[in-house]
């Protein structure tokens, strides 16, 4: 048998009688003797299967020979309890960047992540009802006591920049670059039909190429001379009858303020070859996790804030068990 997991085959019987079972995976049959029992594991076995890995309580209760009240009186049990301290390796890298982004539940809960740039272990969480700079800053200084960084790397809310300021001072801050260009190519549009906006896309999408500071100011001049060939584009107004107005081309110039901005903001990677360009390393702790809630969306909202925390603790618990092997 390939796995220790079975379940009952549709009733058939050995030739002694014995009832067969058949494992899910590669359908091979065995049978039991009636004096066989099942070896129980725990229920914190069972429960990291249905944090990590997204198991239903249907599919847990057939491999565990637990009831499903049985299952979910235990693991709501457990979710009313804080998973217990981990105690986090240290990282001794001389160059060692911090990466924070927020997962949004809903409108109203906010999920701030903390991870290393090169490690999938998530350093430090925390639930906020608004990226509020205060909040950010008081898990930093929680951070700053064990870890040492020499840059941050964030999606550049206002909230994070107060924060970082406030904790770290000038440390180089890495404005994520796949926020700021969703932002333009949001503002402007996936599929511009006028020419003019059309060239500035192409501007905005060659920031991904530049890898090195004569590219940067290459880049400058080009956006320079769109600009000073499209002012009076820019300028277009729109005159109402009640005497206000306003500028047609609203977009292209939000996405234009975002694209003056980007040298001062997301070009630090160039002074610190180290330092990541975007937080997707990050997206995929943040995807996990999304992930397995979604699996769960009928926990009460109550126990969600529980359910992120033991997920957080097993994946943690994982990556540094794999990092011990």
């Amino acid at each position: 048998m390939c796995s220790v997991v079975v379940r009952y085959n549709g009733g058939e019987k050995s030739k002694r009688g014995l009832l067969r079972y058949r494992c899910p995976r590669c359908k091979e049959t065995i049978s039991f003797s009636k004096k066989k029992t099942w070896k129980k594991k725990s229920f914190l076995y069972w429960f990291e299967k249905y944090i990590l890995g997204g198991v239903t309580y249907d599919v847990l209760s057939q491999w565990s020979h637990y009831s499903i009240q049985t299952l979910e009186t235990s693991f709501h049990q457990l979710l009313s309890q804080n998973p217990p301290p981990l105690v986090l390796p240290d990282f001794l890298e001389e160059e060692s960047y911090l990466l924070i982004d927020g997962l949004w539940f809903g409108k109203r809960t906010c999920l701030m992540l903390y991870r290393h740039s090169k490690e999938k272990i998530i350093l430090y969480a925390s639930f906020m009802g608004k990226e509020r700079g205060s909040r950010i800053a008081k898990d930093l200084k929680h951070l700053n006591k064990t870890h040492r960084f020499t840059g941050i790397v964030s999606d550049g809310g206002t909230g994070i920049r107060n924060a970082v300021f406030t904790v770290y001072g000038h440390i180089p801050h890495q404005i994520c670059m796949a926020h700021l260009h969703r932002d333009i190519i949001t503002a402007m549009g996936r599929y511009p039909k006028d020419y003019r906006v059309l060239q500035l896309k192409k501007i905005a999408d060659h920031i991904w190429f530049i890898e090195s500071k004569e590219a940067l100011n290459w880049w400058k001049d080009n956006l320079k001379k769109w600009i000073d060939r499209n002012r009076d584009f820019l300028r277009e107004i729109k005159h109402l009858d009640t005497g206000g107005w306003w500028f047609i081309h609203k977009g292209v110039r939000k996405a234009l303020r975002i694209l003056v901005s980007l040298p001062d903001t997301s070009f630090k990677f160039l002074s610190h070859p180290l330092m990541p360009k975007t937080t997707n390393e990050l997206e995929g702790s943040i995807s996990s996790i999304s992930g397995k809630h979604l699996i769960h969306r009928g926990l009460k909202r109550e126990r969600v804030v529980s359910f992120v925390s033991w997920f957080i603790y097993f994946y943690n618990r994982k990556l540094i068990s794999q990092r011990k092997n």
